[in-house]
């Protein structure tokens, strides 16, 4: 007797799927277990980010020159969508108020701290939908597509240079979450949260903005055909006003964003690396299945489910699209995880027998993805030595900061505004810049680097034929590594590092 009470009492708790995998009921259950991946994603992402004193990436000097600058002057050092910045600044200014000593140091541990723990908190909205209104989504389906979500390839590229990218990534699940229950319950909390997501992912960042934008549009057209037109325009528009606040650069691309994303000819375009090889592939094999499940269980579903999935699926055929210009091939493909989640769990959600084969998958993948990630070891854009090398051309430079301007190649270009504490510009678009205001003109050139990108270890950056403000995300076979010496510069430094040359009056 007693053995069948317990017996009853386990079977209360846990239901056997047809598969053999065991669906958890009690949601506190479901919870411990997201908590633990989320702790141990960010655990491992601190991990990553402290084993180097600086930051990683081609840009991650980028980072701790705007938040220093805010923290002197209320202001950024280069024009951008701020939200990120001041996030991380107002943490040191608070350190600061608590009594703390603030300096670089400070300043660039809240930065890894920050981006080591935001993007693992799209667990939190992720969560919300799997057990919105009480759904029984099956538990270890949803830990394999958190366990995508932040253990796969792109969470971990996007540590170090793509900060603003990884904390709008949480933002962006959110404004799905209550755009899906908009569509679900048309009342006015739902939509004027969605609005204010999507609001703060504009002025996070522009890309993850962008895919709100798409994600919008394509969903009202899913639902009300024709006459989303001029609500989706109406968006745009406001979109882009939004941006153009703080960057008409970047608002000028969405609207002229056809001649930015095809603007480098296919065959001046070196071949998609291996990362990218496979997310297209997945993305693709996703997108069709994901069609046939549509007509296949189209009767049978809801009208939420069935415009989220078919949403979703447009969104990776746009994004997923291996042909656009280089660099905005890595831009959406390092978005991409966030829609095939949501999409997978979509389709299990419609067809429960789909659990098995894509936990299985997703673990697979996750697995090669990551490995390929550790594999290519990314590092800050310069190592410890040269950064300390940098402050002994300090004595080798004018005093007079408003009147000099350092010209340097991306990446190294921050580090040295970081470390020198001067104006700077890329190399490469000196010729733009209207360097004749200043008095003093410094040429930075590195010797012997070894350049890496946010895919890893290949040489990456390389200047390529007609490239433009932005470096090209794809490695350039043959090219060479940086802008020549210009004519009318002297040799004013030289070290194992780096050479420095001044224009000549």
């Amino acid at each position: 007797m007693k053995l069948q009470m317990i017996t009853r009492s386990l079977s209360s708790q846990f239901k056997v799927s047809r598969f053999g995998m065991l669906r958890q009921n009690k949601p506190s259950v479901r919870l411990l277990a997201f908590t633990v991946i989320t702790l141990l994603a960010i655990i491992l992402r601190l991990y990553i980010s402290f084993s180097y004193d600086l930051i990683l990436g081609m840009d991650g000097g980028y980072y701790p020159v705007q938040v220093r600058n805010i923290l002197k002057t209320g202001l950024l050092s280069f024009n951008d969508v701020p939200l990120y910045f001041y996030f991380c600044a107002s943490i040191v200014k608070v350190i600061s108020l608590l009594g703390f000593a603030v300096n670089d140091e400070t300043i660039i541990s809240v930065i890894k701290i920050v981006d080591s723990t935001t993007l693992p908190l799209l667990a939190i909205p992720l969560f919300k939908i799997m057990t919105k209104n009480d759904q029984k989504f099956p538990l270890f389906a949803g830990l394999t597509i958190l366990f995508f979500a932040i253990f796969s390839f792109s969470p971990f590229v996007m540590l170090g240079d793509l900060q603003k990218n990884a904390f709008a990534i949480p933002l962006f699940v959110v404004y799905i979450y209550f755009l899906e229950g908009y569509l679900a319950s048309p009342n006015q909390r739902n939509l004027i949260v969605t609005l204010i997501a999507l609001f703060l992912i504009a002025f996070t960042h522009f890309g993850t903005f962008v895919f709100g934008l798409a994600f919008l549009s394509i969903s009202l057209f899913v639902v009300y055909g024709k006459k989303a037109i001029l609500t989706s325009l109406m968006t745009i528009s406001i979109g882009f006003a939004i941006i153009a606040l703080f960057d008409f650069s970047r608002a000028f691309r969405l609207i002229t964003f056809w001649n930015e994303i095809f603007g480098m000819r296919i065959e001046m375009q070196g071949p998609l690396v291996l990362p990218l090889m496979l997310n297209t592939f997945i993305s693709y094999a996703l997108a069709v299945f994901g069609i046939f499940q549509y007509r296949k269980l189209k009767n049978t579903t809801d009208q939420v489910s069935k415009c989220m999935t078919l949403s979703l699926i447009f969104l990776i055929f746009i994004f997923a699209f291996p042909l656009y210009e280089g660099q905005y091939v890595q831009r959406f493909h390092v978005l991409l995880f966030v829609p095939q989640s949501l999409l997978i769990f979509n389709l299990i959600r419609m067809n429960n027998k789909l659990e098995l084969p894509f936990s299985i998958s997703l673990v697979l993948i996750t697995l090669a993805f990551t490995f390929i990630y550790f594999n290519e070891e990314k590092k800050p854009c310069i190592d410890e030595l040269a950064y300390r090398d940098l402050q002994n051309i300090k004595t080798y430079i004018p005093t007079d900061r408003a009147e000099t301007i350092i010209l340097a190649r991306h990446g190294l270009e921050f580090w040295t505004a970081w470390n020198l504490n001067m104006k700077v510009a890329n190399e490469r678009t000196m010729d733009n810049l209207g360097l004749e205001k200043y008095k003093h003109i410094i040429f930075l050139q590195q010797k012997n680097e070894e350049r890496q990108g946010p895919m890893g270890r290949r040489p990456m950056h390389k200047p390529e034929n007609g490239d433009g403000g932005h470096p090209p995300m794809g490695p350039g076979i043959g090219m060479r590594m940086g802008h020549p010496v210009p004519e009318n510069f002297k040799l004013i430094y030289s070290s194992p590092y780096f050479n420095a040359y001044q224009k000549l009056n």
